[in-house]
């Protein structure tokens, strides 16, 4: 807040005596002066005396030199009390202005007390600076036509001294053109301006060097130099010139386009653009010659454009004009004369008058190709032209001169298709010039093909070789033969020559491709069987006649690798393992057994080798790899197994290669055996083993079984209706039948009548039909063949189909029409007259040849060419006549007989390349055919004619006729341009002359121009209206000079007339344009101009826009702005000009503390030649604005400040300061509100006190902003951070972090380990908060806790110092200190509290066997049962927990599936009854594992003897003999018999009951899950199936069956089963097995009504079960209303394992037997284990299984309500209800029951489980099942 707002008066002078009681503050400023540039240590003055301070005090005082705004120059000798030089001062750095006074202003304060005394010391200026010139070098373009007394504005110089050692005075060097005018401004300063004294000739001086120099007025005087170069600027003041008015050159005719034909030089003496030239062509100059000839515009080389041709012209003139770039162009003519000299550049020209296109190769020697015409445009020698045929002599071909003078094509010599097909014949012809030049015009001359060559293979013998096993319809090769013909003569079929093998046509074998001879195999060959085949492919062209050509093929299969090796020695049956016995001592070498291998296949594919692929021992056996022979590589040794296996195999050299196995069982014995007492005898087994009878007898019965159902499939089928016989309707008389052979085509039709067919042929790949010639006895058939669509000239190709109509006679020949069928022959029939030209002729005598028509050819060439005739003729007509128009009667100027004009084709050719005429062929007369237009015919030439020729045949007569085109006033003059564009200057003088081109007319003589006129105007006239004889342009002359300020343009109308009837007008328009001389000066709008400006405007801030005008336009108006020498370079440097617009911005920062106003003085100039500059002040007023800000400066700092500290203890001394003035410079100094400071003030100086007591640890340092504002509007302010840091003192003792720490550490740790980390903080810093830990001594147990643990007394870390032992130590707690280092130190206390964790460090011990795990014996009977308890196996573990969990596992045993142990009791229990074959002892080893982390682990080793009787010594199991297995080869023919007899019943089995379940389903209610759906059965009847046949099923009154059987013969779903009555059943039920979807056992739970079904089964709504797979059953049930599968009630959740599964394995297992039980309808059930459920809430379940019993295990023992209450009776249950003891245990698969009552269950219960049983059960019903069979058998009989 500011501290001067609103003070009371008594406060203020209250304030004001306390603070100069306070302070002493003197209220008087001392003055010193000193020049500049002082050496360092000078002198100043006294302030100890002149301040009336003690010299002695003053290093207590801490006395300081405050120098404000600037760098500190000074310093205060605290010894002396003397102010000194510190750093050279340089007045011209301190004092940017140039004012003549200059002030350093400082304060000297003092502490204690403290007092301030302001010091200001002036600096005085001596002459150190030079004058100097901001550019060194000045440059001045003045135009050499600037007139004398012109000024121009120098740069000033400038000098950094004041008053008298500024600048005095100016000086230049001597020069004859230029002076200087010195002038002094407003401040003193001096400007010089350059003055011109005498005119400038660029030509004779262009470049003026002149030296300025600026003198101060110091002592001694200083000077600045700087160089003024004067470039002279040119003005257009010369014209160019030529070397020669008239150049003379010559060119050749054709010269290539860019040949230089001269290059002109024009010379100007002025300098720049004024002398810049451009050559262009004169308005004298012809367009064609323009358009023939370039000239550069830059360089003056006149080059060839066009071709020229001294046939059209022999010379050219050109006039060329050269003229500069200035301002205003001034130019120079000249005028270039060319002659052409003549080449030989004309080739003769061939004209073909006729010409045949196509011959057929038959044609006679001297027949007629063309005729030939031959000329050249030159003359002389040049147009003599000779031609002749290139390669006359290879050419079957000559020409012949005619009496005309034309040239006729003859053949010479016998022509031939296939040698030649196409004659490209050259005619070269040859002029006589030098050098002479040729022409070459090619005639192509086609040879028409006839049928005379027959196919050709390009071999007469095809060998094929074909890999057996090939894929049929396999490509074997591709036959190809070719004829030298075309079209249809040369289109072949391909066809196998029909050969017998072996019964085997080559068809059946092999097919052929008639199209393009692809050989294909049909069936796939054995190299075995068939190994070569020969037969012949015939290839049959389609002309006519046909031509054919056959060929031998030869096919050699080739043998592949595709029979495996078979082993025939040693032999085994299939996969079955060969044995052979050897004796031990066997002999190096000796042969036991040898591999033999045959393979089907040859040579290198039989060629077999033997490898051994396993061996149990390499070293023992050796094997022949050529003829398989096995032998021993030594003798057996003691440590040898006594049975070797060998695995052979047998491989083939294929590629790939096949290999057969075979193995190899090697047995030795010893020639005596011995056996120790104790070591039971072998058996003797008969060959003929029980095993065997059991498999004869299994065997029979199955074979038994299956001829029974196969002779009942058998009657079943033959019961089956015979199916009626069809009826094939008879063929259609009407229907073609095709005969196929395979000596024809697939596609060839046999027909042996002549019929009309229609046949349709579609869009397909073969579009054509070809009639043949029959090849078969005459009138047995014709063919009628396909072809590609693609041959011959009438292929199709319109997508609809194609209709052909053929009538076909028994002689062969044609008798009707063909249809889009060979339209070249049907034209040839139907419109032979219709044909006049050669070519027609020729075609036609072709085909009268075909046909056998005796046409005179010699007689129709000959009538070509007799009886020619010659004439001359000449017509005229005029131009533009209409179509049609009548231009003369040729048939009777050349007398021809008019009647014969239609025969002798008379026509009219023309050398130009539109066709103006023609000849009327029935009359003669010679017509207009298109508008004749002379112009564009005939150009500019005074004569047009038009050349004709006349040709008319039989005989040929040629005739020359000229028709000349007559002129007429078609055309209007027309000026080569509409528009022309003069550009004339104002100061042209009258009689100036300006060319325009000549008007153009296309008509000749009277009709072009005749005379010009010119628009009626003040200025311009024409020098003569007549057109010029010699020249090509009219002339425009200028009568009043022009002023483009008052006209800038001017537009003239010149029309030209011609002298034709009507006469005919064209006009051009004339547009002049003024162009500007620099005539008039720019003119300001004012000569001073006054404008404000604020300071610290922007930088680019618009000051003012200046405007001067210029009437002139171009550059001559285009005003260029600039500041004049007057104005001083400090405000060029301030302010900027824009040259161009005038606008003058702020350039650098405008401040009004510096300079209040600024003076300008600008000039405007025109950038025209001879330009004269205007001038105008412009005066720049700067206002005031508050642009400074407050200072804030930083004197004394008392920092850091103890948080104890007293209120107004004096932190710092701070002094503000402010440049501006007035209110601005008022400022007030402000701190923020809620620090623990305040601001006491006097004047500009300011102190910061505390006023509070200070807290380090809630702050230990405060950044006090300091904020300064001035008074001004708007208010400036700056602020400045301090820092106050806070001194720490020790007030706060340490704290942890919690009070107590709570450790966990496993037993056995490694002393030194680290337990935990207490952490204590202080609030303190440095000593204060540096803690110290220590553990207070304690005894825990009697032990001192220092021998426990011990404390790491910087980091508080806590270390064990021994291992601790969960058994003997399991907790105890001790406490830590924490100190800090303060004065005095402060402390706190924690407690530890350390818990031991047992740790597996005990391995399980077995307690039995003794021994801990020695081998132990054990004995068990051979005919034990399974499950018969072997032994024990007990443990104990010492730890704890988890760490004492034992878990029993079987880890070897001899036999791994006889023995099982029990995970959780070690108990060891067979799993199955001894076999005879097992061994007689049996080492097992067991593992007893805890559940630590790792778990440790004890084993035992147990031996087991198996014996008769118990035996009273233990055998020794090393000793024990094992007989070995005899498994005959009978018993292995038995059981493969069995198991496929077996698979064969099976599967019929499964076939009859596929059949028998689709009938089944439609009988009416059944409700077997194999139909999909059932429809109830009608009138509401009972469904009743019979399950034996003889029973009474679905009688009211019948007894109910007492036997359910579960037919698992069914395939269902996994979820539904079907039960099904059998024997005396007198209704079907059908009953829903519910089971779980992952249910792993055969359980299953069936529910009845518990009352009897007076329902019927369709009387039951029909119920939908979905099994897994989505498969949809319905099955029909007695009731709707009644629960199917209702959901078991779920158990209590209280159900609990009993204390014998948390026991582990010191707990006994408590099991007790299910009783068995009479269920419902007589069945035996067992009573399953029982959970306790109390689902209503009386006493809990328990349920005791053995340990490590799963939910799936059969031994379980269930309890039910409170101890040792027992089971109470069963409660009644409704239809359909479950038992409310029957619930699912959580992740079970079966459904438990739960029974009340261990007594009988009545007869009429309603539950019944079908489960496991358990041993002991098992046991039971075998007696039971004796009974059971009894009674089923009195069943069966009875009812059958």
């Amino acid at each position: 807040m500011a501290l001067f707002t609103g003070p009371s008066r008594t406060r203020l002078v209250v304030g004001v005596f306390a603070f100069v009681s306070l302070w002493g503050f003197a209220l008087s400023i001392t003055r010193y002066s000193i020049p500049e540039e002082m050496e360092a240590g000078s002198f100043v003055a006294n302030l100890a005396t002149d301040l009336g301070l003690d010299v002695r005090s003053l290093e207590e005082r801490n006395v300081k030199l405050d120098v404000i705004h600037s760098k500190n120059y000074l310093d205060i000798n605290k010894d002396t009390g003397e102010l000194v030089i510190r750093e050279k001062i340089d007045r011209e750095s301190i004092c940017m202005t140039k004012t003549t006074s200059c002030f350093l202003k400082m304060d000297v304060i003092l502490s204690n007390p403290v007092r301030i005394f302001n010091i200001e010391l002036e600096i005085m200026d001596i002459n150190d600076n030079a004058p100097v010139f901001r550019r060194k070098t000045m440059h001045l373009d003045v135009s050499e036509a600037t007139p004398r007394g012109e000024r121009f504005s120098l740069t000033n110089a400038v000098d950094a001294d004041v008053g008298a050692n500024s600048i005095k005075t100016y000086y230049l060097s001597e020069s004859k053109y230029f002076s200087i005018d010195i002038q002094t401004g407003s401040d003193g300063s001096k400007y010089v301006d350059l003055v011109l004294s005498d005119y400038l000739d660029r030509e004779e001086h262009a470049v003026h060097d002149l030296i300025l120099t600026a003198v101060d007025g110091g002592v001694p005087p200083r000077s600045g130099t700087a160089s003024i170069i004067i470039n002279v600027l040119d003005i257009n003041d010369n014209a160019p010139t030529f070397s020669q008015p008239v150049f003379t050159v010559t060119v050749s005719e054709n010269a290539a386009a860019g040949t230089v034909v001269m290059r002109l030089n024009a010379t100007d003496l002025d300098e720049g653009t004024n002398a810049q030239l451009v050559y262009s062509y004169t308005l004298y100059t012809s367009e064609k010659t323009q358009e023939l000839f370039t000239l550069d515009p830059n360089s003056g080389e006149v080059k060839v454009r066009g071709v020229i041709d001294y046939e059209e012209s022999q010379g050219f003139e050109m006039h060329i004009q050269a003229q500069d770039k200035g301002a205003n162009p001034l130019s120079g003519h000249c005028k270039v004369t060319v002659f052409v000299t003549d080449l030989n550049d004309n080739y003769p020209e061939v004209f073909i008058k006729s010409v045949k296109s196509a011959l057929t190769e038959d044609v006679p020697v001297g027949t007629l190709i063309a005729v030939i015409d031959v000329n050249d445009r030159d003359s002389g020698a040049n147009g003599e032209v000779e031609i002749a045929l290139n390669m006359q002599e290879s050419l079957p071909f000559l020409l012949s001169k005619s009496t005309e003078g034309y040239m006729e094509l003859l053949v010479s010599k016998p022509l031939d298709r296939e040698i030649i097909s196409k004659y490209y014949i050259t005619l070269r012809v040859t002029d006589k010039g030098m050098p002479p030049l040729a022409e070459n015009e090619t005639i192509i001359l086609e040879i028409l093909d006839i049928n005379d060559n027959a196919p050709t293979f390009p071999q007469s013998f095809y060998t094929i070789h074909v890999v057996e096993n090939n894929l049929p319809g396999a490509l074997l090769t591709s036959l190809s033969a070719f004829d030298p013909d075309l079209n249809e003569n040369q289109y072949l079929v391909y066809f196998i020559m029909e050969k017998e093998i072996v019964n085997t046509s080559m068809s059946m074998l092999f097919s052929i491709n008639p199209e393009n001879g692809d050989l294909y195999a049909l069936k796939t060959f054995d190299y075995e069987r068939e190994r070569e085949f020969i037969f012949h492919i015939e290839a049959r062209d389609s002309g006519v006649p046909p031509l054919s050509s056959n060929v031998t093929v030869h096919i050699i299969i080739l043998d592949q690798n595709d029979n495996t090796p078979l082993i025939v020695s040693p032999w085994r049956a299939q996969g079955s393992v060969v044995e052979e016995v050897i004796p031990r001592s066997t002999e190096k070498g000796h042969l036991i057994a040898k591999v033999i291998a045959i393979d089907a296949d040859s040579e290198q594919n039989s060629r077999v080798t033997y490898q051994l692929l396993q061996i149990s021992d390499a070293s023992l056996f050796s094997l022949d790899q050529y003829n398989g022979e096995i032998r021993t590589t030594r003798m057996f040794s003691y440590r040898d197994p006594r049975q070797q296996r060998l695995v052979i195999v047998a491989k083939d050299n294929g590629d790939p290669p096949l290999s057969a196995t075979v193995t190899i069982k090697i047995s030795t014995v010893e020639h005596a055996m011995s056996f120790s007492k104790t070591t039971e005898l072998p058996l003797e087994y008969d060959v003929f083993t029980n095993l065997n009878l059991y498999l004869v007898i299994g065997l029979g019965a199955v074979s038994f079984l299956l001829l029974i159902t196969i002779l009942v499939i058998i009657v079943l089928k033959c019961q089956k209706p015979k199916p009626k016989a069809i009826k094939i309707p008879p063929a259609n008389r009407n229907s073609i039948i095709s005969q196929r052979s395979s000596t024809i085509a697939d596609s060839t039709l046999i027909s042996s009548d002549a019929y009309w067919y229609s046949l349709f042929l579609a869009e397909t790949r073969k579009g054509k039909v070809v009639v043949r010639q029959p090849i078969i006895p005459k009138g047995a058939g014709y063919f009628v063949s396909s072809i590609p669509r693609s041959i011959g000239p009438s292929e199709t190709t319109d997508s609809r189909a194609s209709t052909l109509e053929v009538t076909m006679s028994k002689e062969g020949t044609p008798t009707g029409r063909l249809e889009t069928f060979l339209p070249g022959l049907s034209e040839s029939w139907t419109a032979v007259e219709s044909e006049t030209s050669c070519d027609l002729a020729m075609a036609v005598a072709g085909i009268c040849n075909r046909i056998g028509d005796n046409v005179p050819f010699y007689f129709v060439i000959f009538s070509l060419f007799c009886g020619l005739s010659f004439g001359q003729l000449r017509y005229s007509i005029t131009e533009e006549l209409e179509n049609g128009a009548l231009v003369g009667d040729l048939a009777s100027d050349l007398g021809l007989d008019i009647r014969k004009l239609a025969t002798r084709k008379i026509k009219v050719t023309s050398s130009s390349a539109k066709r103006y005429v023609i000849v009327n062929p029935k009359n003669g007369k010679l017509l207009v055919s298109s508008r004749i237009d002379r112009e564009a015919l005939c150009d500019l030439s005074t004569t047009c004619l038009l050349s004709l020729e006349v040709l008319v045949e039989n005989p040929t007569e040629v005739h020359h006729v000229e028709v000349e085109i007559v002129d007429a006033n078609d055309n209007e003059p027309q000026f080569p341009r509409d528009e022309y564009q003069l550009e004339i200057t104002e100061s042209a003088l009258p009689g100036s002359r300006y060319p325009i081109e000549h008007a153009q007319d296309p008509d000749v003589g009277t009709n072009s121009v005749r005379v010009y006129q010119l628009s009626t105007n003040d200025h311009f006239a024409l020098v003569s209206n007549k057109p010029s004889l010699n020249t090509k342009h009219i002339e425009l002359v200028l009568k009043k000079p022009l002023d483009r300020e008052q006209t800038p343009y001017h537009q003239l109308i010149l029309s030209a007339v011609d002298g034709g009837t009507p006469e005919k007008t064209g006009t051009a328009k004339i547009n002049t344009r003024v162009l500007d001389s620099n005539d008039n000066v720019p003119q300001f709008d004012s000569s001073v101009y006054k404008v404000k400006l604020l300071e610290n405007s922007p930088k680019d801030t618009l000051v003012i826009k200046l405007n001067a005008t210029d009437l002139d336009e171009g550059t001559n108006g285009e005003v260029y702005y600039s500041f004049s020498s007057y104005t001083p370079e400090r405000v060029r440097q301030m302010f900027g000009m824009d040259t161009n617009t005038g606008e003058i911005r702020v350039r650098n920062n405008v401040d009004y503390e510096e300079t209040t106003s600024y003076e300008m003085y600008i000039q405007a100039m025109d950038k025209g030649p001879g330009a004269v500059a205007a001038h105008c002040k412009v005066v720049v007023e700067v206002v005031d604005v508050n642009d400074n800000v407050p200072q804030i400066v930083l004197s004394s700092l008392s920092s850091p400040v103890r948080e104890d500290a007293r209120a107004d203890t004096v932190v710092a001394l701070i002094s503000v300061t402010d440049r501006d003035f007035g209110a601005n410079k008022q400022v007030s100094l402000e701190i923020p509100a809620g620090l623990p400071f305040k601001i006491k003030s006097f004047r500009n100086y300011y102190t910061l006190v505390t006023s509070a007591f200070l807290d380090r640890e809630t702050t230990d340092a405060y950044n006090v902003t300091l904020s300064a504002t001035d008074g001004g509007n708007p208010p400036l302010s700056s602020q400045k951070t301090i820092q106050v840091d806070v001194a720490d003192v020790n007030d706060n003792p340490p704290r942890f972090e919690q009070t107590s720490y709570t450790v966990y550490v496993t037993e056995n740790n490694a002393p030194g380990a680290s337990l935990c980390t207490v952490k204590a903080q202080d609030a303190d810093i440095k000593e204060n908060a540096r803690i110290t830990y220590t553990v207070l001594n304690d005894n825990n147990h009697g032990i001192p806790v220092t021998s426990y643990v011990s404390v790491k007394a910087d980091t508080g870390e806590a270390y064990a110092l021994r291992a601790f032992d969960y058994e003997s130590l399991r907790e105890f707690h001790f406490q830590v200190k924490a100190q800090d280092g303060g004065i005095p130190p402060l402390s706190r206390v924690a407690t530890v509290y350390i818990y031991i964790m047992d740790h597996n460090d005990h391995p399980p011990l077995i307690v039995n066997p003794p021994g801990n795990g020695t081998r132990s014996l054990e004995t068990v009977p051979k005919n034990a049962d399974p499950g018969a308890l072997v032994t024990k196996v007990v443990a104990y573990d010492a730890d704890a927990g988890p760490n004492a969990w034992l878990v029993y596992m079987l880890e070897t045993a001899t036999d791994m599936d006889l023995f099982k142990v029990h995970e959780h009791t070690g108990e060891i229990r067979t799993t199955r009854r001894i076999l005879e074959d097992n061994s007689t002892s049996f080492a097992l080893t067991v593992v007893v594992k805890d559940h630590g982390q790792p778990p440790l682990t004890s084993t035992a080793t147990i031996n087991v003897a198996v014996m008769e009787v118990p035996p009273k010594v233990a055998p020794d199991p090393k000793k024990m003999y094992r007989p070995p297995l005899l498994f005959s080869n009978l018993t292995l023919y038995l059981i493969v018999a069995l198991s496929a007899t077996t698979f064969v019943f099976l599967v019929t089995v499964v076939v009859l009951a596929i059949v028998r379940c689709h009938a089944y389903c439609t009988q009416p209610g059944s409700c077997s899950p194999c139909c999909v759906s059932q429809k109830p059965p009608p009138d509401g009847g009972s469904s009743s199936v019979s399950a034996g046949g003889g029973g009474s099923g679905g009688a009211a009154g019948g007894q109910p069956n007492n036997n359910v059987v579960l037919r698992r013969d069914l395939k269902v779903e996994p979820h539904y089963i079907e039960v099904r009555g059998n024997g005396s059943l007198t209704k079907t039920y059908c009953y829903k097995t519910c089971l779980t979807a992952t249910s792993g056992s055969d359980t299953f739970m069936f529910y009845n009504t518990g009352q009897p079904i007076s329902g019927t089964w369709g009387s039951g709504a029909d119920r939908f079960f979905t099994s897994g797979s989505g498969f949809v059953r319905r099955l029909s049930m007695p009731d709707a209303s009644l629960q199917i599968c209702p959901e078991p009630k779920a158990p209590n959740a209280d159900w609990r394992y009993s204390a014998s599964l948390r026991a582990g394995v010191q707990s006994s297992v408590h099991m007790e037997e299910a009783s068995m039980m009479q269920g419902a309808q007589g069945m035996l059930v067992q009573n399953w284990p029982t959970v306790s459920s109390a689902a209503d809430g009386e006493g809990g379940g328990e349920l005791s299984p053995p340990v490590g019993a799963g939910v799936n295990s059969n031994s379980w023992h269930f309890r039910y309500g409170a101890a040792g209450q027992g089971y109470g009776p069963p409660q009644p249950l409704k239809p359909g209800e479950i038992p409310p003891e029957a619930f699912i245990i959580p992740g079970s698969p079966a459904i438990i029951s739960i029974r009340h009552d261990p007594g009988p269950v009545d007869d009429k219960g309603e539950f019944i489980s079908f489960g496991k049983k358990d041993e002991a059960k098992k046991k039971k019903k075998k007696k039971k099942d004796k009974k059971d069979k009894k009674e089923k058998g009195k069943d069966d009989g009875g009812d059958e």
